[in-house]
């Protein structure tokens, strides 16, 4: 472990702070918040200041970065949204399977937020890599108690939800390390295993007659789709309760920002606009519009480049500054990007972040393109729909697309290449349905259809179940979104799992 003076240790109240990946830390700056390591112990505390050693050994624990104080972060105001001690023993009670502590922590963790009068999740947690596992149950507790309260939940229903959360993965803790923490394409028997984790999970409490059902229904069926494609038991929107569809957003959302061996993280820009494509088919809209409400999507604190190549630091994104945050130069300088003058900017991404598209991010993945790429065929009458998709593809896949039916089916009759097709569902001289049995009586069932719907009506949807397809997208499009699905439907692997 590593020795500091704890005469910083203590965290209170809001810190002028700002975050700086860990291959950007310098000998010389001073920690503004506590580093962790997988057992919830402080490796280094707030207030020190870094070493060459202390860095090296961040770096041996996977650290993707590390908060600071210095000139540049001042008066950038961060306040967790939980305290680090709390944090530290609700990540306690998860590593050791510890259900009465978890119900302990879910009550602590409920008055803690509710008794703030405004919500900051614009702190990242900090926790060694190791310890990803009950580093995701704590904040998908913490998700779900803060979407809770967008929803109007009051306490005993936010404790009981908070409790889900805590609890919703522990039977993670018996999936092989190697199987959870494998860079490449699970096989089947491998994801097959990794899908009974929410049953396990439920198997440690289902007997507990202090434990409310409705907590016990989310543990167990928080990987369901509000679509009826989800696991364990493709339950639908009208068969789940209020926790199953919160616990399910929050896991998503926290899944997507977090770097694991077999992805890169999303910026919590590209995971909202993963939700938001799928609201109504695999998430409930309501839900995830509550968790909007306090996400922020660019967090305060954080380096970003702009369309002009400048850098800079958020300060301010509250209320409509969340989309047009105001920006902090590295000349100290500040920019207000919603200000008429300034509309012609934009923010590009986190700098140092790693941008790269989620098609290719597996090492797998990349080597398989190099070989051969992907053939999508794309099927959609209107001219602007497909010039849009083949703007967010034409880099990843070999694509064919057509306006015609007829063109289409003639092409497929050629027997020429394709590993997927992507179907607008309201073809004019065709309904979606004849569409995909035309498509499978040339290709057979060896190739998916992803669904392009106008929205997620549930007729719409039954519809595109009932033509056989392996996956949708709802127009308008929402690029990670659209990137990611067909990932899914590609590679047989879950975007979260």
């Amino acid at each position: 472990m590593i020795l500091t003076s704890y005469r910083f240790c203590v965290l209170k109240g809001k810190q002028d702070m700002r975050y700086v990946k860990i291959d950007h830390a310098e000998p010389g700056m001073r920690l503004a918040y506590n580093m962790y390591d997988a057992d919830g112990h402080t490796l280094i505390c707030s207030g020190c200041v870094l070493t060459e050693f202390y860095l090296r050994r961040l770096k041996d624990y996977k650290f993707e970065g590390v908060y600071i104080t210095d000139d540049l972060s001042s008066d950038i105001k961060i306040e967790p949204v939980i305290s680090p001690e709390l944090r530290t023993e609700a990540f306690l009670s998860v590593k050791k399977s510890n259900v009465d502590g978890c119900k302990t922590v879910a009550r602590k963790i409920v008055e803690e937020i509710v008794e703030k009068a405004q919500l900051s999740l614009d702190l990242k947690d900090l926790r060694s890599f190791d310890g990803y596992t009950y580093a995701h149950s704590v904040n998908v507790a913490v998700l779900s108690c803060v979407i809770g309260l967008g929803l109007k939940l009051d306490e005993n229903d936010l404790e009981q939800l908070v409790m889900a959360g805590l609890l919703h993965d522990l039977g993670k803790l018996v999936i092989p390390p190697e199987i959870l923490n494998k860079p490449s394409r699970l096989t089947n028997e491998e994801f097959s295993l990794m899908k009974t984790h929410s049953m396990l999970s439920y198997e440690l409490i289902k007997e507990r007659l202090d434990i409310p059902e409705d907590v016990k229904l989310a543990v167990l069926y928080h990987h369901e789709n509000v679509d009826g494609s989800g696991y364990p038991e493709g339950i639908t929107d009208e068969e789940m309760n209020l926790f199953i569809k919160i616990i399910h957003i929050a896991d998503v959302y926290d899944a997507l920002v977090s770097k694991r061996p077999y992805k890169s993280p999303y910026s919590p820009y590209e995971a909202c606009e993963y939700l938001m494509g799928g609201g109504g088919i695999l998430f409930d809209p309501k839900v995830v519009e509550s968790l909007l409400m306090y996400v922020p999507l660019y967090p305060k604190g954080t380096q970003v480049k702009l369309s002009d190549g400048r850098e800079g630091v958020i300060v301010d994104n509250a209320g409509a500054r969340n989309l047009r945050p105001m920006i902090r130069l590295l000349d100290r300088t500040t920019l207000d990007l919603l200000e008429p003058k300034n509309y012609n900017i934009t923010i590009l991404h986190e700098v140092n972040f790693d941008n790269s598209d989620p098609d290719i991010m597996e090492s797998e993945r990349r080597e398989m393109i190099k070989a051969s790429r992907y053939h999508i065929t794309i099927i959609d009458d209107t001219v602007s729909n497909l010039q849009t998709l083949r703007g967010l593809l034409h880099n990843i896949y070999n694509l064919k697309a057509t306006t015609s039916m007829k063109q289409a089916l003639a092409y497929l009759k050629k027997r020429q290449t394709t590993n997927l097709i992507i179907l607008d569902m309201d073809m004019p001289e065709i309904s979606g349905i004849e569409a995909a049995e035309k498509i499978r009586d040339i290709m057979g069932d060896q190739i998916p259809i992803i669904a392009v719907v106008d929205n997620y009506d549930k007729d719409v949807i039954n519809e595109c179940k009932r033509a056989g397809a392996k996956g949708y997208i709802v127009r308008p499009y929402k690029p990670t979104y659209v990137k990611a699905e067909i990932k899914r439907v590609l590679l047989g692997r879950s975007i979260v799992e």
